[in-house]
């Protein structure tokens, strides 16, 4: 099989990155095919797995909190033409977040280096007492002091928002290959001719690297004389507790203790994440499964002892070099880019990214 045009687009990776790169590719006209080694949305990516919060990255490197702010702006009238166009709901929503304090010096520190961060970028924040954050939310803890609320934090359902993504690909005219790994590529010298994969070669004009904790073993694939992709792959565990109809209703995401809980449309709050660094193995640990229960007491008490619904894993792709991950063309190459090793943030800045590639490709 040999896919490919003037001006062809082959994209490695159907996470939500990968993705978000093809949606904005073909919404500018571009010819794409996505290639994606798994099913699409599933585990053990970091975007089948992903609790999928989404808030603004104060405090982040400017290029990489300049991108989420880009993506962030753009996600709800995305999300809103996804459903109209695919029929796919990526089940958006905007519930706000709450960064609780459980000690009066964090609550100092948030107020006095976190709430400046959020102003600087022009988010608005506000803090709260103890009483008012359980005023808003029932089911935090007597021990929370106060609490930074966060009104602009979003919400996806992330296997729904990738398959939306992916479905208006094809809407458009894309071509993906799901179940497809890539096994190597036919070069001219700097110039990537073709991605050969387990389905055939595919003619290029340019490559984009975007398979999240996978990105820095395909990137080998160019042979030696391209310098290392050090992504490394960072396991997650995470549980979704399923409220039954006495127990108090979770509005916000939830930060503390190290952790998170983040409630989603259908009444469940998912409760997240460890950081194994463990390679690739998927494996879910009685350890993990302890650490996720102390911490959904931490967080949610009022909801703790509510049934499991269940429990998966992930792999975040951790980026191991210096400054933000890397978005842009890949050293060694001449029609390689690489957009890959956002870690637990590749949701929030994928709509971003998307764009930012987009106008690489496209010359904007």
């Amino acid at each position: 099989m040999q896919i490919g045009t003037s001006g062809h687009t082959v994209i490695i990776g159907a996470g939500v990155i990968g993705a978000a790169i093809g949606q904005s590719l073909v919404s500018r006209g571009q010819s794409v095919t996505v290639v994606e080694r798994g099913l699409i949305a599933a585990k053990p990516g970091a975007s089948g797995a992903s609790a999928a919060l989404l808030e603004p990255l104060a405090g982040a490197h400017p290029e990489l909190r300049d991108t989420a702010q880009r993506a962030l702006a753009r996600l709800p009238g995305l999300c809103r033409d996804l459903l109209a166009d695919t029929g796919i709901d990526p089940q958006w929503s905007r519930p706000g977040s709450m960064v609780l304090a459980s000690r009066e010096r964090d609550a100092t520190w948030l107020r006095t280096f976190r709430m400046p961060m959020f102003h600087e970028i022009g988010e608005p924040v506000e803090w709260l007492t103890g009483h008012q954050a359980r005023a808003l939310e029932p089911a935090i803890g007597s021990h929370v002091v106060g609490a930074l609320l966060i009104p602009s934090t979003q919400s996806v359902h992330a296997p729904g928002y990738v398959r939306a993504l992916i479905a208006d690909v094809t809407r458009r005219g894309g071509v993906v290959l799901a179940e497809t790994v890539v096994t190597g590529f036919r070069r001219d010298g700097l110039t990537v001719r073709a991605v050969v994969t387990s389905a055939g070669e595919i003619l290029c004009d340019r490559v984009v690297i975007a398979c999240g904790a996978w990105s820095g073993q395909v990137a080998s694939l160019l042979g030696n004389d391209v310098p290392a992709v050090p992504i490394s792959p960072q396991r997650g565990q995470i549980l979704a507790i399923a409220p039954t109809g006495g127990a108090p209703r979770v509005s916000h995401v939830l930060h503390g203790a190290g952790g998170y809980a983040v409630p989603k449309p259908n009444g469940t709050v998912l409760v997240g994440a460890t950081h194994d660094n463990v390679g690739f193995d998927q494996s879910l640990t009685p350890e993990g499964f302890r650490f996720l229960g102390t911490l959904a007491h931490d967080l949610v008490p009022g909801i703790a002892d509510e049934p499991v619904r269940h429990v998966w894993a992930g792999f975040r792709p951790i980026w191991e070099g210096s400054g933000p991950p890397p978005v842009g063309p890949l050293p060694g190459t001449e029609n390689v880019i690489i957009a890959a090793g956002h870690g637990a943030i590749g949701l929030t800045v994928s709509a971003g990214v998307g764009e930012v590639v987009a106008d690489l490709v496209t010359g904007r």
